[in-house]
């Protein structure tokens, strides 16, 4: 197994160029495989649930593996990354799910029962997660792409293909919802 730390510090951008190179080809793709994995799979658990996560995962970067050639430039392998998982996501969702059920009412979050158990980050992390499953898949999606892969507006317009307006009101729409379906909990805290 060859080490890692021949990319240490050379951008993805650069990287990518190496995939064409049939000496360097199985190394950068290691390289950029060890680098955006987790943020890939965490936005495919989010999509898709965690039981097609990995396969969303694995053909995301075959996909992009097989789609590297020397004429293209690439100034954003997350971003494109990120594109190829969204639409193996949404094709996966489109053929594999029926009908999705929301749950719109609050009282669905499972809240802590002691105010001293809400201060524990398992109880938070998991109201939150519950809140976020509450979210449309728009909603779910910005955020998801915003806070956790730590994109831009400009870069989750990219990813989704909608205008960076659209991405900043479903942030923003989703923050605040999420607000509301946290404050009872907070509220809890404060009492």
């Amino acid at each position: 197994m060859k080490k890692r730390t021949v990319y240490i510090d050379i951008s993805d951008e650069e990287i990518y160029t190496h995939l064409c190179d049939p000496v360097k080809k199985e190394q950068a793709f290691r390289e950029l495989y060890a680098r955006h994995k987790s943020r890939i799979y965490g936005y495919c658990r989010k999509i898709v649930g965690h039981d097609a996560a990995d396969d969303m995962l694995q053909e995301t970067f075959l996909r992009f593996l097989t789609s590297a050639h020397r004429d293209r430039s690439m100034h954003n392998v997350l971003g494109y990354l990120m594109t190829i998982a969204r639409n193996l996501c949404l094709n996966y969702k489109d053929t594999h799910e029926k009908h999705s059920i929301h749950i719109e009412d609050v009282n669905e979050i499972p809240m802590p029962t002691s105010v001293e158990s809400m201060h524990t980050n398992h109880d938070l992390k998991r109201a939150i997660e519950s809140a976020m499953d509450l979210l449309s898949d728009e909603y779910k999606e910005a955020v998801w792409l915003q806070v956790h892969s730590g994109m831009s507006y400009q870069q989750i317009s990219e990813v989704t293909g909608n205008p960076i307006t659209t991405v900043r009101n479903r942030i923003v729409r989703a923050k605040t919802k999420l607000r509301g379906l946290l404050a009872p909990y907070f509220e809890e805290l404060q009492d």
